[in-house]
């Protein structure tokens, strides 16, 4: 998911108009930027909205691309000014917090003592049980991030997911790196505590475990009462991945693991052409106009 700088030629070609280059200039930073904006806004339509806007100021501003920093830290850049004020379609904090995370999930483990109670011992899982179970835990992990504030949540995702080393986050971010780390280990020690005393992917040895909130979504949903899970890994290829990943990652036993368990998001297969269409209608791709 990490940006892979484009070199100097194709950056040129890009600034100078040529739909080619433009493409595959896009092609190497739209993922990346769409990840991010997933992980920042907490669904997969803000994410896809707010990349569209992200890559067409990028393209619009190619020509501003001095070479002081690394192109990616550029992107990067763009990104963040964007995604820390972009409007969303659910409320984040102080709305979604630890603490009213912490009141649901017990109250789902509430009821399923209660079904267990009442049955007398767990049923096996079936294959949609740890279907479902998997995008719980992708929906409550994400959760937990959006409990941050944009800047906690950009610091900790630049860190745990893109692996970006403190002083290239520090750049991005706006702020020296003394400052960047501090904020970091601010975001850490928030999400360590919660997933530690809370989280069974995090603690083996914690109470609350996916397959355990299913009878209370499951009653929800059938009263019409369910909110959709914030991120839903809808592709095979991303349940696959995360699948794969929750099991490597997640016997590591801590907070960062479950997080960097979470797939590479793909972004929509139309979203280049739109952009490409909107740069045409406005003029963007005439010889030039890049700059």
């Amino acid at each position: 998911m990490k940006i892979t700088e484009p070199d100097a030629t194709l950056r040129e070609a890009a600034t100078q108009g040529d739909l080619a280059a433009l493409d595959r200039l896009l092609a190497l930073v739209q993922p990346g930027i769409y990840n991010l904006a997933v992980r920042m806004l907490g669904n997969r339509d803000d994410g896809a909205d707010a990349t569209q806007e992200i890559l067409l100021k990028l393209v619009t501003h190619l020509g501003s691309f001095r070479g002081e920093a690394a192109f990616s830290t550029w992107v990067w850049r763009i990104a963040r000014n964007h995604l820390l004020t972009a409007r969303t379609r659910s409320a984040e904090s102080p709305e979604v917090s630890l603490e009213s995370m912490a009141e649901r999930l017990q109250a789902g483990l509430d009821f399923f003592d209660t079904v267990l109670h009442a049955s007398g011992q767990p049923a096996p899982m079936t294959p949609q049980d740890k279907l479902e179970a998997r995008q719980v835990a992708l929906g409550c992990t994400q959760n937990m991030l959006m409990t941050l504030t944009r800047e906690q949540r950009l610091a900790y995702v630049l860190d745990t997911v893109f692996g970006l080393p403190s002083q290239q986050a520090a750049e991005v971010v706006g702020i020296t790196p003394e400052a960047y780390r501090q904020r970091l280990s601010r975001a850490r020690s928030l999400l360590d505590t919660f997933a530690g005393q809370t989280c069974g992917l995090a603690n083996p040895q914690a109470r609350c475990h996916c397959e355990r909130q299913l009878p209370a979504l499951r009653q929800l949903r059938a009263g019409g009462q369910a909110q959709a899970a914030s991120v839903v890994a809808l592709h095979r290829s991303e349940l696959q991945e995360a699948e794969s990943a929750f099991s490597a990652f997640t016997r590591v036993g801590d907070a960062a693991a479950v997080f960097r368990a979470h797939p590479a998001y793909q972004a929509p297969d139309a979203m280049r052409v739109a952009i490409r269409a909107v740069l045409t209608q406005e003029g963007f791709l005439d010889p030039g106009a890049l700059q």
